[in-house]
Parts: structure tokens; C-alpha cells; sequence
């Protein structure tokens, strides 16, 4: 979008000096902004593509932001050059009209620029008012900063949802009959189903459940052995409950704790 208001405003603002409405001008006025606008698109690119090397949990979240980013800058680039001066040559304005818009344009300016002039040269001319909005920028900037420390405003990259379910990945010792796997996820989903808010519970032993957004993630999906299982949880809808899924989730954590220590076993709770 940026590539082609830069096209566009230069037209204009040619055909505004010339005073005439010509396909020469036009021309002459992309060649002319050429090639900033062509580095000022490689420059965004550049700084979008180095996020594609982001790993871990964040790489999926990640990588579409580099991809989908480059490919849109790259291809407003080729439409501003390609699509932008076609279309302004076929539904061109008369040349009053761009008179008018431009004086509009310039009345906006002035009073912008009166405004920041005048708030400029009071704070650089009466040095009470200077002192006065530095100290209140330094004020600021440190009550800012003190949120992180009271907490006042929780952060999070990646906020938790309050969904109708979660699952436990359970890792048992390598080895371990399948058998035993499908014991110790009984075992958890009996306590576990005492929870007022759990309605069901399916386990899968020496399998992966069906893949959902952190299977595809983590690639757990992919996981058969018969050391290894989970458990879906379902909850109730989040109107007919007091607490949310990840409050529930964490009682759950500890509820499930004793039996897998008891196994010898390793277990998320993944939401």
C-alpha cells in the first residue's frame, strides 16, 4: 500500500507543478521515485526475513510473518509500479479537482505545523516549560517501566485462552509395556474425573491423539511407542464454569503428580 500512495502522490504532485495532465509527466514521475521505493521495499524485506530463523515453540508461530510479509511487500511493489499508474492515467481527476485536494492538503499542514511550532518554542523558550515536560517524559518512562516489577500489567507472549479442553502428555520409562502405560493413564484420569468441571476423558496408550494445533506444533502426533500416551480432557463451556482452563489445568498438574512420580514417568499438561 505504502509503494503505491508514494507513486501516486508523486503524479500528482507533478502534474500540480506542471499545471497539465500528461502521460509523460506521470511516467517521469515513477521513474523519479524509482529506485528509493524499490530500497525502502528490500529494506522492510530485509528486516522481515531473519524472523524465518526463529526455533523452538515460536518458529511455527513465527515463520508466517517473514513469508507472508515479504511476499506482500514484494508484490505491492510490482503493483505499484505495474497496476497504480495504469489505473491513475483511466480514472484521473481533473486538474481543479487536484488544485482543490492539494489546497485542502496544505490548510491541514499549516495547522499541524502552527501547533507543533508553537508547543516547540515554548518549551525551548521558557525553560520551566522545557524542564517541566522532560521531567514528566522521565516520570512516565519510569512509571512505565515499574509495571513489570509491580506486575501491574501482566506479560505474556503468547496469552493463554480459556478453551473447553487440554491434554497430559505422559512419557514413561523407555521400555515399559504397553500395558503399564495404559495403567498409569487410567490411574490419572480416575482422579482427574473427579474435577466438577471435567465431563470426559479419552487416553491413548502407546499412540498419539488426534493432532490439534500443539500436536502439529511439537510434532507429537508423530509419537508411537508403547512407553508413551495421553490424556484429552474435556471441560465444560467456560459460561457454565467459575474457573478457567488453565486454573483447572494447573490443580490438574498436581492432582496427576504422585502417580507419575510413582512411575517413574515424565507428563506436561499442555493447553
Amino acid at each position: 500500500v505504502d509503494d503505491a500512495i508514494v507513486v501516486t502522490e508523486n503524479i500528482y504532485r507533478r502534474w500540480l507543478i506542471d499545471n497539465k495532465i500528461t502521460i509523460r509527466t506521470a511516467i517521469d514521475a515513477v521513474r523519479e521515485v524509482g529506485n528509493p521505493t524499490i530500497l525502502a521495499t528490500f529494506t522492510v524485506v530485509a528486516a522481515l526475513v531473519p524472523m524465518a530463523a526463529v526455533s523452538g515453540m515460536m518458529g511455527p508461530y513465527m515463520a508466517p510473518i517473514p513469508v507472508l510479509g515479504s511476499v506482500a511487500m514484494m508484490f505491492s511493489l510490482f503493483a505499484a509500479f505495474v497496476f497504480t499508474p495504469y489505473f491513475i492515467m483511466k480514472f484521473v481527476p481533473p486538474i481543479n479537482v487536484l488544485h482543490k485536494m492539494h489546497e485542502r492538503e496544505e490548510k491541514e499542514a499549516r495547522v499541524l505545523s502552527n501547533f507543533y511550532r508553537n508547543t516547540i518554542s515554548t518549551l525551548l523558550n521558557k525553560p520551566a516549560y522545557g524542564w517541566g515536560f522532560l521531567l514528566g517524559l522521565v516520570l512516565v518512562f519510569f512509571m512505565a517501566i515499574s509495571m513489570f516489577y509491580t506486575t501491574a500489567v501482566p506479560v505474556k507472549m503468547l496469552p493463554l485462552d480459556n478453551k473447553s479442553e487440554f491434554g497430559i502428555v505422559l512419557d514413561m520409562p523407555d521400555g515399559t509395556a504397553l500395558s503399564n502405560t495404559a495403567s498409569t493413564l487410567h490411574l490419572m484420569a480416575q482422579v482427574l474425573r473427579n474435577m466438577p468441571e471435567v465431563i470426559d476423558i479419552q487416553t491413548y496408550s502407546g499412540t498419539a491423539k488426534p493432532f490439534d494445533f500443539n500436536g502439529l506444533v511439537r510434532h507429537s502426533y508423530l509419537r508411537q511407542s508403547s512407553s508413551i500416551g495421553e490424556l484429552q480432557i474435556q471441560l465444560v463451556d467456560k459460561s457454565d464454569r467459575s474457573r478457567s482452563s488453565h486454573e483447572i489445568a494447573l490443580e490438574a498438574r498436581q492432582l496427576v503428580k504422585t502417580i507419575a512420580e510413582e512411575a517413574g514417568a515424565n507428563y506436561a499438561v499442555v493447553e
